[in-house]
């Protein structure tokens, strides 16, 4: 043998061009998103849509469960169907009274369907939007003018006929 040329395992290629190519090959792996993170996706998005005041579900669990940093409240508002490169969400809300249900709920479905796009580029099969209840926004004006309860803790308004 030749002990001028000895044999390496490197490629013979030019130092700058096989730099060039570590730097454009990509590492090999998958990518998952979770489905908690699709679910705190949809949270955002369909909160920041006029019209809708909350996930639906318990409040007073849902505010507790937001405190020590629960992620449960997903598991009661929000479901999520995860496919290769795909996803389905059903979410449901409580709107404020007075809004166009149907125009609100659309709006929803878009806003969904966007963020998820753009965050993960993902596939939206659908966007169910369920409308679980309407609350109307208290104001302390319309508190004070409200009648007053009886012992029971019951409403009572008095009704008089129309006398003309």
């Amino acid at each position: 043998m030749n002990d001028d040329n000895p044999k390496t395992n490197r490629s013979i290629l030019p130092v700058q061009i096989r730099e060039m190519r570590e730097k454009v090959s990509a590492p090999s792996g998958i990518v998952r998103v979770h489905e908690s993170v699709v679910a705190s996706i949809v949270r955002k998005a369909a909160c920041s849509v006029e019209g809708v005041s909350r996930l639906a579900g318990n409040s007073l669990v849902n505010n507790l469960a937001d405190i020590v940093g629960s992620r449960k409240i997903f598991d009661r508002s929000i479901t999520i169907v995860m496919g290769d490169n795909s996803v389905k969400v059903d979410i449901r809300l409580v709107l404020k009274y007075g809004c166009n249900i149907p125009g609100t709920a659309r709006n929803v479905q878009e806003a969904v369907s966007e963020e998820i796009r753009q965050i993960t580029g993902m596939k939206i099969e659908a966007v169910n939007v369920i409308v679980a209840d309407l609350e109307s926004e208290e104001t302390p004006e319309t508190a004070e003018n409200e009648p007053e309860g009886n012992a029971d803790g019951n409403t009572v308004m008095e009704i008089t006929p129309d006398t003309k």
